[in-house]
């Protein structure tokens, strides 16, 4: 099968990893793996024909998370979060995260509207999973160089 890798570590799926295919709660063995070009040819277990591969067109292959350094976080994670700013008051809600070039834009949609905020440590100022909370600053405390 030819996967369309969206992870930031494609060398994790390799000969002997255990992948699930999602709606299944089994996993997957992968047996052979041929890197080149944009996507990766997966062998897996038990899909010994075309018929076979051909029904999982348009599934996702999972992987268990990567272990991420402290500050560093997975999109869905963030999803959904309660945003504000440092006096407290609401911002809004974390709807979206893309990539801006090198970095990572989210989205914060809230009552003054839709806000896009550059996930930077000077403005991202908190994010606290446990509370589903994130704190940012103020857009005229920003300074962009």
């Amino acid at each position: 099968m030819r996967l369309e890798t969206l992870t930031d570590w494609p060398e994790r799926i390799a000969p002997g990893a255990e992948v699930w295919l999602d709606g299944t709660s089994a996993p997957t063995r992968v047996d052979r793996v041929e890197a080149g070009g944009r996507t990766l040819v997966v062998y897996l277990a038990g899909i010994d024909n075309r018929d076979a591969a051909d029904a999982l067109v348009g599934r996702y292959v999972e992987m268990p998370p990567h272990e991420l350094p402290a500050d560093a976080y997975y999109w869905d994670d963030l999803i959904g979060l309660e945003v504000r700013d440092p006096r407290g008051a609401v911002v809004g809600e974390l709807v979206e995260i893309f990539r801006a070039g090198e970095n990572e834009v989210y989205r914060i949609v809230g009552p003054a509207g839709e806000r896009l905020v550059p996930a930077l440590k000077q403005v991202v100022l908190e994010i606290d999973l446990a509370a589903r909370r994130m704190t940012v600053a103020d857009d005229d405390a920003v300074e962009v160089r």
